[in-house]
């Protein structure tokens, strides 16, 4: 299974060839896909797992470094509406070399999302530029967020609410299974130079 989602049409080969009765090989050495990834493939490839990791791997690092301001500002927030502030300013405070943890938590957040394109497209094999990574490219760059939310990012603590991730991230995968690579790539193909090779 490869990372990127396959459409449901034939995405390489020599359609002279002789396909065996699975849709397999071709007779020229190339695979043909005609089902395409189902609905929980889809869901799995979708989601940009390793980038996910690495931005856990550090908003756990700055989270440990915020720990202590941010419990004391919890416990000093004498109401639910000065909390998100409170929050957002003892995170604010905190250093790293100088640099608002603040500011380092939103900067690895934006790094986070900006590579996931290039990870995806970095992945993708020579099988994978007859359709083009861009379905994976989108619908992972709008999993990133919703990821990031529900494990908690530091850049977003001050607005956090677990059940709202939860829902939030739930509701996020359950419909981007049901978005098909070629709903995307038609979308792409109106923008000259980025849609799928042909």
């Amino acid at each position: 299974m490869g990372r990127i989602v396959r459409s449901a049409v034939v995405s390489k080969g020599n359609l002279e060839g002789v396909a065996d009765d699975e849709g397999g090989q071709n007779g020229q050495g190339e695979t043909d896909s005609k089902d395409g990834d189902g609905y929980l493939d889809r869901v799995a490839k979708y989601v940009p797992a390793e980038i996910v990791a690495f931005f856990i791997f550090v908003n756990s690092i700055l989270a440990n470094a915020v720990e202590k301001p941010v419990a004391k500002a919890m416990a000093a927030a004498s109401n639910d509406e000065a909390i998100s502030g409170k929050v957002r300013e003892a995170i604010d405070l905190e250093k790293m070399a100088g640099i608002s943890v603040w500011t380092i938590s939103w900067a690895v957040l934006f790094v986070a999302l900006a590579m996931t394109p290039v990870y995806l497209k970095s992945v993708s094999d020579a099988a994978d530029n007859a359709e083009a990574p861009g379905a994976n490219i989108v619908m992972s760059m709008l999993a990133f967020p919703f990821w990031a939310y529900a494990v908690d990012a530091l850049a977003f603590r001050p607005w956090h609410d677990g059940a709202l991730a939860s829902i939030m991230l739930a509701t996020f995968t359950l419909i981007s299974g049901a978005i098909r690579p070629e709903y995307i790539n038609a979308g792409l193909n109106l923008i000259p130079g980025i849609g799928p090779k042909k």
